[in-house]
């Protein structure tokens, strides 16, 4: 048995069309800013990949493809490898002084919506500007499940892949084809992100930082910037901020019950409640300790900037409301904490996901049980259905191998020779896709790192938002054994 080459060759042909497609916009919007060398820089690489994922869809349009399991990781590692790879060519040939190095951080930072950043984007020319947003919202909910909602066409079954590129431990199913669940997202992405954009019209942003910021904080890619910077600080922009977050950071599968008039499915969650009491409690206990501490004056503007932080921490998106390096060590803590639980799963968001913690939890609760009656069935219940053995072991072994990654990055990090603040945080800010957390990075800003930092800092996103397994298993000798392989 070999791999199946021409769905290999066919998705990647599909997403770079799709790329090639997206860079169209930016590119016409730097020659209306007569920004003519980063729009020729946007220009030849969206020829290439049009012109060459037109070919191949044309070449394979009547073959029947079919894909297994560890197929699909290795799908969705080579294509967010590629459109990463192709996103480096405009930073680098805009002609603004970026580094290669640079150029691929900012790429990968961008499409992972890590919200990491080497290159001020105050000082970017606008069309590239446009395309770190755009490259934010087409990698907030993945190049895949777009390419899935065309899969009818395309004659590919896409569970599978689906299953390696979206977050979480589960893909819950809209409808009866996955295609049409990728459709359904999409569209409810789009949805949030024209209601989001419309609300912040009124808010003191100009159109353009309007969009902009639209598509990264509904991705949970952080912010981007604004001509006048305190208006990022109004308590409006910042509730629409952290509105918009929270909504691209919960299960998509609400809005679909609630379109559905499913109203006890959409509420009783289990794990957006356990979620939204996470960020609750998380940001009570810090209005405490900042109003004790006399950080703020009144504990409702304490609460107001706790519940936001909790929110871009919590949904990873990475923004700040204040200088968070000032704040007590306990709220720093929290926010540790929730970034490391992250939001929902089939969410734009990064890090372990709520119900995988959810599951754990109950995990050792039964261990803890069982050694207290030993011969006692007790199995792992989520709202009311028992958990699958399989499920209970994929979450061990992902949790397991989720603290191996960051122990071990750690390690390699901890060579730049940063303070130990910094270094923890790095990590944790690249593997959750945060993109910010404390020590010499708050603000996202990674220029202190060397160049091999930066391309394993990039990596680590990579892997982040692949959720660590499309990135592992190629350093597996059966993986690459395709004889021994049967799905």
């Amino acid at each position: 048995m070999t791999y199946n080459f021409r769905v290999i060759l066919k998705t990647i042909a599909v997403v770079l069309l799709f790329e090639g497609t997206a860079m169209l916009v930016p590119m016409v919007y730097g020659v209306y800013l007569t920004e003519y060398q980063s729009a020729s820089a946007l220009f030849f690489p969206a020829v290439c990949c049009i012109g060459f994922g037109t070919f191949i869809y044309r070449h394979l349009k009547y073959y029947t493809l079919r894909i297994k399991s560890r197929e699909s990781f290795f799908v969705a590692f080579l294509c967010w490898f590629v459109v990463c790879l192709i996103g480096t060519i405009p930073y680098f040939m805009s002609n603004s002084g970026y580094t290669l190095v640079d150029s691929i951080f900012e790429s990968v930072s961008g499409w992972t919506t890590t919200g990491a950043w080497v290159v001020n984007t105050a000082k970017m020319p606008r069309s590239l500007l446009l395309w770190k947003a755009i490259s934010n919202w087409l990698g907030g909910m993945g190049l895949l499940l777009l390419t899935i909602s065309l899969f009818p066409v395309l004659g590919v079954q896409g569970q599978k892949m689906a299953a390696a590129e979206v977050p979480g431990p589960d893909l819950e199913k809209m409808s009866a084809r996955i295609s049409d669940t990728a459709a359904l997202t999409y569209k409810i992405y789009i949805a949030l992100t024209l209601v989001e954009f419309l609300l912040l019209l009124p808010s003191g942003l100009d159109p353009f930082h309007a969009l902009i910021n639209t598509m990264s904080t509904i991705s949970t890619a952080g912010l981007l910037s604004a001509e006048d910077t305190s208006v990022l600080t109004s308590a409006y922009v910042k509730a629409v901020f952290t509105v918009f977050s929270l909504a691209g950071s919960v299960n998509f599968m609400m809005y679909f019950y609630l379109y559905s008039r499913k109203w006890k499915k959409a509420f009783n969650n289990v794990e957006i409640k356990t979620y939204l009491g996470l960020l609750t409690g998380g940001a009570m206990l810090m209005a405490l300790v900042l109003y004790g501490s006399g950080n703020h004056s009144s504990f409702f503007g304490a609460f107001g900037d706790a519940f936001a932080q909790a929110t871009a921490f919590g949904a990873t998106s990475g923004y700040e409301v204040d200088d968070i390096n000032l704040w007590p060590t306990t709220c720093k803590m929290v926010l540790l904490i929730l970034v490391l639980i992250g939001g929902c799963g089939n969410s734009t968001s990064g890090s372990i996901k709520v119900l995988r913690f959810i599951i754990y939890f109950k995990i050792i609760l039964r261990g803890i049980y069982k050694r207290i009656h030993p011969r006692a069935v007790k199995p792992i219940m989520i709202q009311g259905k028992p958990v699958s053995a399989a499920t209970a072991a994929s979450v061990t072994v992902f949790m397991l191998m989720y603290f191996a990654v960051f122990i071990f990055s750690s390690l390699i990090l901890a060579l730049e020779n940063q303070d130990m603040e910094t270094t923890f945080s790095t990590v944790l800010a690249c593997i959750t896709n945060n993109g910010t957390a404390f020590g010499a990075i708050t603000g996202g800003n990674f220029s202190i790192f060397s160049a091999p930092g930066k391309l394993y800092a990039a990596a680590l996103m990579l892997a982040g938002r692949l959720e660590i397994y499309a990135i592992i298993i190629l350093f597996s000798r059966s993986f690459w054994n395709s004889d021994r392989a049967r799905s």
